[in-house]
């Protein structure tokens, strides 16, 4: 199906029921019935790296990112073997389709999944948008990157287009992911490119060539239930996240 996005679901939990080893346990064991139309997926821990000027040492939480061939691939899968992994108190399931992605340098790509966006309509400057930004580091540069991504963090904290946002990994410290929340295109591209915090975090890992492998993906936000690191719902105006 070369013309047609992936599909993608995003869970997350700051503190799983039972744990995070438990929880974590029944999410590969749920992984190993080889799901039909799964492209990709990743369990990782996760911490507030994107919303505070200091991380979590240890990373509280954990998530589940899922990349599918389609939208009826990933709902039989959460009505099927996924069923009762996310039904905990403090969740967060977003589901939505990869309209972009890019590469830093060619064969990048996250855990084996290349991101496709097929024939997905672009974003408007006016549509919320989910952005994923992934990378594994060059062990030299991890105190640097550290350093830049708190200043990145702490202004995305107080961007009026923030919706909440997760900093994940599987392998920590170098590999990482960002997962944030814009309430619209326009404004996500405001925080990315204003002079100062991540513009300056963007262009130092650019021009030092900081990443073994960096992809960058943009995604719709097709329905949404829970908050990221806010106190209201990330996108209240999307129908809930069947889970």
């Amino acid at each position: 199906m070369p013309d047609c996005p992936d599909f993608v679901t995003i869970d997350a939990y700051g503190r799983p029921p039972g744990g995070n080893v438990r929880w974590r346990h029944q999410v590969r064991q749920a992984l190993a019935s080889h799901l039909p139309g799964l492209r990709a997926a990743t369990v990782n821990h996760a911490n507030n790296g994107t919303h505070a000027m200091i991380p979590r040492v240890v990373p509280a939480g954990s998530a589940l990112v899922m990349a599918w061939e389609s939208r009826e691939a990933a709902e039989a899968a959460w009505c099927g073997p996924l069923r009762g992994l996310m039904n905990g108190r403090g969740a967060f399931s977003l589901d939505g389709e990869v309209v972009r992605s890019r590469a830093e340098t060619d064969g990048d790509n996250w855990h084996g999944w290349s991101p496709r966006a097929g024939a997905a309509e672009a974003l408007d400057a006016k549509e919320p948008l989910v952005a994923i930004v992934h990378g594994v580091l060059h062990p030299r540069n991890l105190v640097r990157f550290l350093r830049n991504n708190a200043h990145a963090a702490s202004r995305a904290a107080h961007h009026p287009g923030h919706r909440g946002s997760i900093d994940i990994s599987s392998q920590l410290p170098f590999e990482h992911t960002s997962i944030s929340l814009w309430k619209t295109l326009k404004l996500a591209q405001d925080y990315a490119y204003a002079p100062g915090g991540h513009a300056t975090a963007m262009s130092h890992a650019r021009t030092q060539h900081t990443h073994r492998t960096g992809v960058y993906v943009q995604v719709r936000p097709l329905a949404s239930s829970g908050s990221l690191g806010l106190a209201e719902p990330a996108f209240p105006d999307l129908p809930a996240a069947r889970r």
